[in-house]
C-alpha cells in the first residue's frame, strides 16, 4: 500500500446502511484526528474508493493520517507504529488492523493433504501477541485505540469457493476463528475491538462487500466497516446521527 499523504475530510459521504448521504459533523469532543495503521485493508488496496479510515474521519469532521501499508504483517505494523508514537496525542483515534498477512500465506500453502494444523493455528496466537504489544504501546500515548479483526483470513465469498480446496476452506475458517477470538480476549478492557464477521457474513454474505480478488473490501465493504467502527464507538445510531452525548 505504501504510506499516503494526509487526506482532507471535507467531503459529502455515503455510508452504507446509514440512511443515505451524510455530511461531516462537528468533531467529536476531544477527537482531533484519525490515524490508521495496518495492512491493505485500512490502506484501501484493490479498491478505487475512499477507505474506511477516511470515511470515519470525514463523518467526524476531522483529518486522517493514513499510515497503513499494503502487505504489512503484524511485525511490520509494530515497527511503523513505533516510528510514529511520538506524534500521537490524546486527541487521536487510532484505527489498527493487522495480522492477516501473517496467516493467509499458511492457508495458500495448505494444499489438499490432511496434515497437522496445530502449528498453523498457533500462528494466530503469535500474531495476536504482537498486536497486543502494539496496542499497549499505543495506549501509552493516551490515544483512543480501535482494533479491527477480520471477516476472513484470506479469500472469502465466491472467489474462495472457486479457488480454495476443502482443506484450505476449513483451515481458513479455523484461523479466522482463532485469530478473532484470541484478539477479543487479549484486548478486553484495553481497546475497542470491532468484530467484522457479522458485518460481512450477514444478509447476502461477503461477496457484495468484496473487490474482484475476493480478498479486499470494495467501496460498499469500506462503507460497512466505517459504519461498524462508528457504531462500536457509540458515535453513530441506527438513523445515521452521531451519538456523541
Amino acid at each position: 500500500m505504501g504510506s499516503r499523504a494526509r487526506l482532507g475530510a471535507v467531503v459529502v459521504l455515503l455510508l452504507g446502511g446509514l440512511g443515505g448521504p451524510v455530511t461531516p459533523v462537528a468533531p467529536v469532543a476531544r477527537v482531533t484526528r484519525v490515524v490508521a495503521f495496518g495492512d491493505s485493508v485500512p490502506d484501501g488496496a484493490r479498491c478505487a474508493c475512499t477507505p474506511f479510515p477516511a470515511l470515519v474521519a470525514a463523518r467526524l469532521g476531522v483529518g486522517v493520517e493514513q499510515l497503513a501499508e499494503d502487505g504489512a504483517t503484524s511485525a511490520d505494523t509494530a515497527r511503523t507504529v513505533g516510528a510514529h508514537l511520538p506524534a500521537l496525542t490524546r486527541g487521536d483515534v487510532v484505527l489498527l488492523e493487522t495480522g492477516a498477512n501473517d496467516l493467509a500465506p499458511l492457508v495458500d500453502g495448505a494444499g489438499d493433504d490432511a496434515g497437522d494444523d496445530a502449528g498453523v493455528r498457533a500462528a494466530a496466537g503469535a500474531a495476536v501477541a504482537r498486536v497486543a504489544a502494539t496496542v499497549e504501546a499505543l495506549r501509552a500515548t493516551g490515544a483512543r485505540v480501535v482494533v479491527l479483526d477480520y471477516w476472513a483470513v484470506g479469500l472469502d465469498g465466491d472467489v474462495a469457493a472457486l479457488r480454495y480446496t476443502p482443506r484450505q476452506r476449513r483451515l481458513q475458517g479455523e484461523l479466522t476463528d482463532a485469530y478473532d477470538d484470541r484478539l477479543a480476549c487479549a484486548l478486553a478492557g484495553r481497546a475497542v475491538v470491532v468484530g467484522l464477521r457479522p458485518t460481512f457474513h450477514a444478509g447476502a454474505g461477503a461477496t457484495p462487500l468484496l473487490a474482484a480478488d475476493g480478498d479486499h473490501p470494495d467501496a460498499a465493504g469500506h462503507r460497512a466497516i466505517a459504519a461498524a467502527v462508528l457504531t462500536a464507538l457509540g458515535w453513530e445510531d441506527a438513523t445515521g446521527s452521531p451519538g456523541i452525548g
